[in-house]
């Protein structure tokens, strides 16, 4: 998570929507970097109301503006399911080797979830569990030029966003019969991803 003092904003780090690159471009012009252990750097939006926006509010009169990147539900998961995929977890029980993309969608929509598949929600990420509240400004993970060009036009800067921590390339496709059952179990991170910037 950054924040921007002079332009009283906080950005998000949705895990798998390039944060890691985000905070290598922004990370010198923000004045308070969380960064390093998961659970600091990928404050949730209810964490952060619980604690973090009432420390800011000490010197400031009005809360952050707060903005993050949703990636559709499925070529997210897609994206976690190839990163667990690599060497570092080998061996492990958080590793997808020998497994296929729907084992692993299916591992994720089972309760509780297998450790390979225990990779949370971006609808849990950006909103509140208790309040009607979400993160206010989110963009599409897949309309990257028109978020870099509102963080642009925001921060007054010009920004060139370098590739970090991409997961690994490989097939990996889901069944019809899978992807109905995943939008109907992410209905929540469906419809935020629907109702965030980028086009369609």
């Amino acid at each position: 998570m950054l924040y921007f003092e002079k332009q009283n904003l906080v950005l998000f780090a949705t895990p798998k929507t390039a944060s890691t690159s985000l905070e290598a471009a922004l990370a010198p012009m923000a004045d308070i970097v969380l960064q390093g252990d998961p659970r600091i750097k990928h404050c949730t939006f209810h964490r952060y109301k619980w604690r973090f926006e009432k420390f800011l509010m000490i010197f400031k009169k009005s809360p952050p503006e707060t903005v993050a990147l949703i990636r559709e539900p499925e070529d997210w998961l897609n994206s976690w399911f190839r990163f667990r995929h690599g060497s570092w977890l080998h061996d492990t029980p958080r590793s997808t080797q020998g497994k296929s993309f729907d084992d692993f969608v299916d591992g994720y929509l089972s309760d509780p979830k297998p450790a390979f598949a225990a990779v949370g929600s971006q609808a849990a990420f950006l909103t509140h569990p208790m309040q009607d509240d979400q993160v206010q400004t989110l963009f599409r993970y897949d309309a990257m030029p028109e978020f870099l060009t509102w963080l642009e036009a925001r921060l007054g800067c010009s920004l060139d966003l370098p590739q970090k921590n991409v997961s690994p390339k490989m097939d990996a496709t889901l069944s019809a019969q899978m992807r109905v059952r995943l939008r109907n179990g992410c209905a929540r991170d469906y419809a935020l991803y629907d109702r965030a910037r980028g086009a369609a």
